[in-house]
């Protein structure tokens, strides 16, 4: 492979030494509560400050308040909850008791939350008192192992709860008269100390296993490439259930002695606008939807957005048109960071960083992880401008689907991850998303990639959003179906199906050409905030069935 993939940095970067044991806590917490920031801000709740020391203590409290009710090391504990103060509370002392926290989306269904309490085994499920109705929904299908509730505001008659012996209380009553000190239980750096679910867009939801030296390796990794500084105020949109929000958006700073902007509101674009002027974050994490929503809502603006305090923004998630880069460079004069990673590399494993980037690309591997592409035949790819299957080697790869079996065999290859996210090189070095394994397929025998047909089309000024997928024509043959979401005040008619249409003939060949664009008012989304081809896949099978 000649082109020069791996940076300076990444060559230079050594592997920090991981003790044997030692409690994540004492690391992003004890070590700044009990030194010179224990009085500086290490979390802004809505429009609370808390300090280090404050948070250490609301930790202790919550971790003392677990070992009062008994919960096992090595035990389970959901979460069930939109980002709080009890929330990250309840994650970070399930952490020092040694009890091992899985966050889930609070958007999940009944069934759905019944199904994560069965496959974690969990002893103990944190919820908000919003989502408590759907515990009820689901009690005929609770696990024999669930004996705690821990509800993040009032407690609702539970009586279908206290019949199967299951405790209920409020996370209030669970730190009431705790104390503000408590032990922080050693665990072995190969410990499984916390969990992440997939967003099941390719099957059943997995769950992702972590160990306990993640909490040295990806600050250390993460802090040089994207220059984290004790400094930093970090703001990330995605919430805490989610890689791209735990890692970059609370836990990384917390490890560097910075501060990080949580809110309990979903990431509207008036939410996002008003939580950066309020607080002034140095860091925006987020991913392409945000973006390309806040631009057309400070189109919609009377005014400026108050955006400077913002020297970096870092998105992942899904591939961008060109011209939002553009847009938020022309606005901001600052340069949006794309990258890729995923739950089970724990994070980013290719990321652009100040100093060393490329507009529209990937960037390059990240400290401490190792980059193959493979093609089809299962030969590596040594050619630039050549697609095939990433695969990932890190020490920070998840350890194991929980009881996953055949998913773990297929995923995990020795000390590789094969994401089925298919990329591409430049003759620089810099990687370049093609598409996902899963949502590839063929038309008149030709390979077609939705992303290149969604680029041409995005690249219309009146479109905000679009996906394409590949459906059985009325010849039995597979068609390019698209799905377009305009710009408010935009009307679709055929003028502009057919301009969409000349798009993609010109930049992304004819047989992309999609037979089929409709107009719809949003697409689907994953708990992660994807687009979900494989609902509108199923969507267009259930009509045809």
């Amino acid at each position: 492979m000649d082109a020069p993939i791996y940076s300076d940095l990444w060559k230079s970067w050594e592997e920090p030494v991981v003790p044997e044991f030692f409690n994540p806590t004492e690391i992003i917490l004890d070590r700044h509560a009990d030194g010179l920031q224990a009085h500086k801000p290490a979390l802004i709740v809505e429009d609370e400050s808390v300090s280090y020391a404050q948070l250490r203590a609301e930790v202790c409290r919550a971790a003392n308040g677990l070992r009062r009710i008994r919960l096992a090391v090595d035990s389970r504990i959901l979460v069930f909850a939109t980002d709080s103060l009890a929330t990250i509370a309840t994650w970070l002392a399930a952490v020092r008791r040694g009890v091992v926290p899985a966050g889930i989306s609070e958007l999940y269904k009944a069934h759905q939350l019944a199904y994560f309490l069965r496959d974690t085994a969990a002893t103990a499920l944190f919820i908000d008192e919003a989502q408590f109705e759907k515990l009820a929904e689901a009690c005929d299908d609770l696990p024999d192992t669930l004996r705690k509730v821990i509800v993040n505001g009032s407690v609702a008659e539970h009586g279908f709860l206290s019949a199967r012996g299951i405790e209920v209380m409020s996370y209030a009553d669970l730190v009431e008269g705790m104390a503000d000190e408590a032990v922080a239980v050693p665990r072995h750096c190969n410990d499984v100390t916390y969990m992440f679910y997939s967003g099941g867009t390719t099957g059943t939801a997995k769950g992702i296993t972590h160990l306990a030296h993640d909490f040295f390796l990806v600050p250390e990794r993460h802090g040089p490439w994207w220059e984290y500084t004790s400094g930093d105020i970090v703001f990330a949109t995605s919430k805490k259930y989610f890689t791209h929000g735990l890692w970059p958006g609370l836990l990384i700073p917390l490890y560097f002695g910075a501060t990080s902007v949580i809110t309990s509101l979903p990431p509207r674009p008036d939410v996002v606008t008003d939580v950066v002027e309020k607080h002034k974050p140095t860091k925006l994490i987020t991913v392409p939807t945000v973006i390309k929503l806040l631009l057309a809502h400070f189109d919609a603006m009377d005014r400026e957005p108050q955006f400077a305090s913002v020297r970096a923004v870092y998105s992942a998630s899904e591939k961008m048109p060109p011209e939002v880069f553009e847009r938020w460079h022309e606005r901001f004069g600052v340069e949006l960071m794309d990258s890729i990673g995923s739950s089970e590399v724990t994070y980013e494993w290719i990321a652009n960083r100040p100093g060393d980037f490329r507009r529209g690309s990937l960037g390059k591997p990240v400290c401490g992880v190792e980059i193959r592409l493979v093609d089809d035949d299962g030969r590596d790819v040594t050619e630039p401008d050549t697609p095939g299957e990433c695969w990932v080697k890190s020490r920070t790869a998840c350890f194991f689907y929980w009881r996953k079996f055949d998913e773990t065999k297929k995923t995990f290859q020795g000390p590789w991850v094969r994401t089925g996210d298919q990329l591409q090189f430049d003759k620089d070095g810099y990687f370049w998303f093609a598409g996902r394994s899963n949502d590839v397929f063929k038309v008149k025998g030709l390979w077609v990639s939705p992303i290149e047909i969604e680029a041409a089309i995005t690249g219309n000024e009146r479109v905000l959003e679009a996906a394409a997928i590949g459906i059985e024509g009325s010849d039995g043959l597979t068609i390019v179906k698209a799905f377009v979401v305009l710009r408010a005040g935009i009307a679709g008619d055929d003028t502009l199906i057919d301009d969409l249409k000349s798009r993609v003939r010109t930049e992304a060949g004819g047989y992309k050409v999609p037979d089929e664009i409709v107009f719809v008012p949003e697409l689907p989304r994953t708990t992660l905030q994807k687009i979900d081809r494989r609902a509108l896949r199923d969507q267009e099978a259930a009509k045809q069935s």
